[in-house]
C-alpha cells in the first residue's frame, strides 16, 4: 500500500492495482507499462511500486521508467539505491534525472520536466489503459508541467495517479 495526500494505491501483483483517490470510488487498474514522475521526496511512493514490481516473481514483462526531478545533484535521494535497480533490471526499469541546477558536466537533461522529456523518457499513451503514469511531488509541477503535458500526448485521466 502507498499513501499520499491525493489518494492510496494498493499493488496487487502482475501489473494489476487499485486507486482511491479523494472523492472518488475504489478503481482497478491493470498497466505493461509504468511511466513515472517523481519530485524530491516523492521518490518514496514511486520506490515502493517499483520494488512491489521488480519483485514479483509472477511477472517477468511488466516495464517502469522513472523521470526522476530534483533542484541539484546532492538532492537526489536513494541515488545509489536506483541505479542498483536500473543494474540489476536493465530490461524492465529505465531511470533518468532532470535538475534545476545541474553542474557543468550533467549528463541527463536540465529544467523542469517538460511534455519533451516526458515522451523521450516514458512509455507512449495506449488506447487500452495498460501504460498508467504514477506522479509524487510537488504541487505546481504535477498541475502545471506534467498533468498539461500528459493531456497533450494522449494520456487521459485515468491513464495516470497522482499520490
Amino acid at each position: 500500500d502507498m499513501k499520499g495526500p491525493k489518494g492510496h494505491l494498493t499493488y496487487l501483483g502482475q501489473g494489476r492495482f487499485t486507486v482511491k483517490q479523494i472523492r472518488k470510488p475504489l478503481s482497478e487498474r491493470k498497466a505493461k507499462h509504468f511511466g513515472m514522475i517523481a519530485g524530491g521526496t516523492g521518490i518514496t511512493p514511486c520506490l515502493q511500486v517499483i520494488h512491489a514490481i521488480l519483485r514479483d516473481t509472477r511477472d517477468t514483462s511488466t516495464t517502469v521508467s522513472l523521470l526522476y526531478a530534483n533542484q541539484t545533484e546532492e538532492d537526489i535521494l536513494v541515488r545509489e539505491e536506483l541505479e542498483a535497480i536500473v543494474s540489476d533490471h536493465s530490461d524492465r526499469f529505465k531511470l533518468h534525472y532532470t535538475l534545476d541546477r545541474p553542474p557543468s558536466d550533467w549528463k541527463y537533461s536540465s529544467g523542469f520536466v517538460t511534455k519533451e522529456m516526458i515522451e523521450t523518457h516514458l512509455p507512449e499513451s495506449s488506447d487500452d489503459g495498460s501504460t498508467q503514469i504514477l506522479m509524487c511531488g510537488p504541487l505546481p509541477m504535477l498541475k502545471y508541467a506534467c498533468i498539461p503535458a500528459l493531456k497533450e500526448l494522449g494520456f487521459k485521466e485515468s491513464d495516470w495517479f497522482s499520490f
